[in-house]
């Protein structure tokens, strides 16, 4: 790291500090924490207020009060680093669950996160192949077009097709000609044919 960008990181983090300093509800100094003979607090760290987690999460969080307490810290520690959209977006997935509480603390916990953020790594990949072939084919992205990048079928190659022919008749469309060959890609692609 050269000295500049040293110079530029500390300054910003310096910045950054005091605009925490600032957003505490006491301001904290080792002059006004230790022997201080009216509190019983001796910390030098500053006295930083909790970030409050959003309600739709708050009321995935069951159990006594210790795992309340360890979940509250484990997700506040996931939204600290950046991952506020993932735990909403898994909390509104918890909710078509039969257990959201127990789906929600499982789908978020230190054993399974990595696959979690896999699953979305690969669903902004599912979305953007969608966006293509609904574009390509002329419609709005839809359940039908999701379902069958799930189940693996080439549909990229099936949308070029029904793009390239023509639909002059009645009845026909994009839409439909794509869906037939979603559905019956086995037929092509069988060794032989």
């Amino acid at each position: 790291m050269s000295t500049a960008s040293t110079k530029e990181l500390l300054a910003e983090r310096f910045q950054q500090f005091n605009q925490l300093n600032i957003k505490t509800s006491e301001t904290s100094s080792i002059e006004n924490t230790v022997g201080n003979t009216l509190t019983n607090n001796t910390s030098i760290e500053t006295t930083a207020v909790k970030q409050d987690l959003p309600q739709t999460i708050k009321q995935l969080i069951t159990g006594n009060e210790y795992w309340v307490n360890a979940k509250s810290n484990r997700y506040r520690k996931l939204i600290r680093e950046g991952h506020l959209e993932k735990l909403l977006e898994l909390a509104k997935m918890a909710q078509e669950k039969e257990n959201p509480a127990n789906w929600f603390a499982k789908a978020a916990s230190k054993a399974t996160w990595a696959r979690t953020l896999d699953y979305f790594a690969k669903l902004t990949v599912v979305a953007q192949k969608a966006e293509t072939v609904a574009r390509r084919i002329g419609t709005k992205v839809n359940k039908f077009i999701y379902k069958q990048i799930w189940k693996g079928v080439n549909v990229e190659r099936w949308a070029v097709t029904a793009e390239e022919v023509a639909h002059n008749k009645p009845g026909q469309s994009r839409e439909k000609h794509f869906a037939w060959l979603c559905l019956n890609e086995k037929l092509f692609c069988e060794p032989g044919n």
